[in-house]
């Protein structure tokens, strides 16, 4: 009896301790996640629900929920208004998300983000009236900065979440390069190697998110941070730019295969994939239409910003005249309750579990609008693309894709009869866009350990070893004119000069010398010649 008891203490140890590899206790984190950005919820929750799974205490302020309760896991839930970013029709053309770079848009767009995700009474009565001990606060950075002091209220490290690639916007408080000269901005029209006209748009851009965000920017982010980020101690907080340098961990949703190979401090970690895994189950009634279509599937979405339903008519005609023609059946997200003059092969539904049709073996192709975590599961999967790419980095992604083999894109604005329809049979034809695709899936998904263990590893670390500062360059330490090298070039080139205005004189003084003294010797011979004649 004693040798059972023993062994089931033994066991249950084993278990309790497996949850947390290389800790000696479990940490508590805090996930503040206000804004109303379901899809970046989405990518980011599998990693707080395996910090929780390991047995850590997660207190999630954010307007979504992790899928199951746990002990471990505290929701703060935050109020939904459904204005993250204004009344901005992202469908119309003339909008000014879409006449504009988004470089410039950032500019009020950002800060209006953040205004909207703090001013809501959980935010301040959770930021005002907690009292609670946190060992790390982790925050996302959609254009907001300024979460960033929460890491002085605890006095804690900060990890910040990236759900794009990197950019100057964040890179230049924590020293990343970001090399404007072969890295295209991320939401730019066009991708590497550039033309000269390109290198000098994304100059521009560079230029914008670097020292325009400085000039007009970050004060509103500074001035948010001060009217509604206010706790006990808030007046000793450093600047805003201080505790931007000191964040300890970025962790990027990114990869090589979605986004250009860059060079990366230490404290920046690649960790695209996060939310992709294996397909489940599909309900009876949808296996059976993926199991039956005997030319496959066709997967339509344009993810839960877009939505499909609010296209016009004329639009919808031409992208229904199209999908008719085809043998596939197609399943498109369509978020209204019906759509009129609907083929036979089309089937609409407001819901459609996209991982699991896209790991169908019968998915034949995935049209998307580009969006970085829908990007991701078509690779993870192995499925070619048609992208009609409408806002933001949608278009980068695109044409990223496309420059790969494994996509073809139409811009949306630009979406005629013609080129999607020849598109489609571009891709449903050649069978070297579902090779590449399935060799994106291979490459990306080759790694040392998995994408999720590489993730919850460095947030750990970050937490053992105090925040990890070694982790840091001495890039925030310099001058930008230091940085850049210029004060090196000025010297170097005002010793050039006078090393040249020496040498000018020196050789001027000696070619005087030689030749001046040949020219008097010879007028003197000729002088006394003549007064010898």
């Amino acid at each position: 009896m004693d040798y059972r008891l023993q062994l089931a203490t033994f066991l249950l140890a084993v278990y309790c301790c497996h949850g947390l590899p290389n800790n000696t206790r479990p940490y508590n984190i805090l996930v503040f996640l206000p804004t109303e950005t379901k899809s970046h919820f989405i990518g980011f929750k599998p990693l707080l629900e395996t910090l929780v799974t390991r047995g850590h205490n997660v207190t999630l302020v954010s307007p979504f929920a992790l899928s199951s309760p746990s002990s471990h896991y505290t929701h703060v839930k935050v109020e939904i208004t459904e204005n993250v970013a204004g009344n901005v029709n992202f469908l119309d053309k003339n909008a000014p998300m879409n006449l504009l770079p988004l470089y410039m848009i950032a500019l009020w767009l950002g800060p209006m983000m953040t205004r909207n995700a703090v001013d809501k009474k959980s935010v301040r009565d959770f930021v005002t009236g907690d009292r609670s001990s946190f060992d790390l606060v982790i925050v996302e950075n959609f254009f907001h900065e300024c979460f960033v002091t929460l890491g002085h209220k605890y006095g804690t490290p900060v990890v910040q979440l990236l759900p794009f690639a990197a950019n100057p916007r964040v890179s230049q408080w924590q020293g990343n390069p970001y090399g404007t000269a072969y890295v295209a901005d991320f939401t730019a029209h066009y991708v590497a190697p550039m033309t000269f006209a390109q290198r000098a748009k994304n100059a521009v851009a560079t230029l914008f998110s670097t020292w325009v965000i400085r000039l007009l920017y970050m004060p509103q982010q500074r001035a948010i941070m001060n009217e509604h980020l206010v706790y006990a101690g808030h007046e000793s907080r450093p600047d805003l730019e201080t505790m931007l340098q000191n964040v300890s961990l970025t962790l990027v949703n990114s990869h090589p295969m979605i986004a250009p190979a860059a060079p990366y401090v230490p404290s920046y970690v690649q960790v695209a994939g996060m939310h992709t895994k294996p397909a489940g189950p599909l309900p009876e009634d949808l296996k059976a239409i993926m199991d039956s279509a005997e030319h496959g599937v066709i997967y339509f979405s344009l993810g839960s910003v877009v939505k499909s339903s609010k296209m016009p008519q004329e639009t919808v005609s031409l992208l229904l005249s199209e999908l008719a023609k085809l043998k596939q059946t197609v399943l498109w997200k369509w978020e209204d309750d019906q759509l009129p003059n609907l083929p036979k092969n089309v089937k609409v539904k407001k819901w459609f579990p996209q991982n699991d049709i896209l790991g169908h073996p019968n998915c034949r192709l995935f049209i998307t609008h580009g969006g970085i975590l829908s990007l991701i599961e078509a690779i993870y999967h192995g499925k070619p693309m048609l992208s009609i790419p409408v806002f933001g980095d949608q278009a980068h992604n695109s044409i990223e894709a496309e420059s790969r083999g494994f996509a073809l894109y139409v811009p949306y604005f630009e979406l005629t009869a013609e080129a999607f329809g020849t598109k489609l049979q571009q891709l449903l034809q050649d069978p070297r866009f579902g090779e590449a695709a399935a060799k994106a899936s291979s490459i990306m998904y080759d790694n040392p350990t998995p994408i999720m263990d590489k993730a919850v590893f460095w947030i750990e670390f970050v937490i053992r070893h105090k925040g990890a500062p070694h982790l840091r360059t001495t890039a925030n330490q310099v001058y930008w004119f230091q940085y850049y090298m210029l004060d090196v070039i000025a010297a170097a080139a005002v010793a050039f000069a006078v090393i040249s205005y020496i040498n000018i004189k020196f050789w001027s003084y000696l070619l005087k010398r030689i030749f001046g003294g040949k020219t008097k010797s010879a007028a003197s011979k000729v002088s006394t010649s003549k007064k010898n004649k």
